[in-house]
């Protein structure tokens, strides 16, 4: 008898430690012209995405968590999502122009000056960001149960992405970053960890590498000078 609760001791603390994950990210970015004045004032627009073969239904989710960590954590800045990227394309008469960029990038790793600037121009941001979905897999470890009664499990998930902000005008890349984040927590729940959450997590990092300006600028007056 007592061993039956002393095993149901064990169990009810295992499973009150269970849920606290663990994350590991490997961040990196290059700034090579993202002036923070420019970048602020001037917004950032996504497209679509791009993704390895098996990923792509993963791409809105990708583009909107990106969007909704940006807009959240810099406020100041202007954020034209996916959706209204696409929309003003199109209203634009530029589907084709924007499939064959897309496309052409894909084979190249070249945005198409024309075309691009014409989507900074109708979508009304200088800077826009192109997202690459490398990886992204879920799955399950069993840890630990009594007499068959499974008590709880390890979910991981894992995700390998980069980001580039491309300058509209110039037709250059200002900024790339990527990060790899791996993540695990132990559960009683047969819930796996979700796709957003991986995503917005790598989303943070990234964010937290871009410039941005501390304050926003100070306007003075046209008259501040021969007071």
């Amino acid at each position: 008898m007592r061993s039956i609760w002393v095993s149901v001791a064990v169990s009810l603390l295992l499973v009150a430690c269970a849920g606290t994950g663990q994350l590991s990210a490997n961040t990196e970015s290059i700034d090579f012209s993202l002036d923070p004045i420019s970048f602020q004032n001037s917004g950032i627009g996504f497209l679509t995405p791009v993704a390895a073969t098996g990923q792509e239904a993963d791409r809105v989710g990708l583009a909107q968590a990106f969007a909704d960590s940006l807009a959240t954590q810099r406020t100041q800045l202007h954020v034209v999502r996916l959706a209204e990227v696409l929309s003003a394309v199109n209203r634009a008469d530029l589907s084709l122009q924007y499939k064959r960029m897309v496309d052409d990038y894909q084979a190249t790793g070249i945005m198409e000056r024309t075309t691009l600037k014409k989507v900074g121009e109708v979508c009304g941001a200088r800077y826009l960001g192109l997202l690459g979905l490398a990886k992204f897999s879920q799955n399950t470890n069993k840890r630990f149960g009594i007499g068959g009664l499974r008590l709880f499990d390890t979910k991981q998930a894992s995700i390998r992405l980069s980001w580039q902000i491309w300058d509209s005008q110039s037709g250059a890349i200002a900024w790339e970053g990527s990060d790899e984040i791996h993540y695990a927590y132990d559960t009683s729940r047969e819930r796996p960890v979700n796709f957003g959450f991986v995503a917005e997590q790598a989303a943070t990092n990234l964010i937290a590498e871009l410039p941005f300006l501390a304050t926003a600028p100070v306007q003075l007056s046209s008259t501040a000078g021969s007071q």
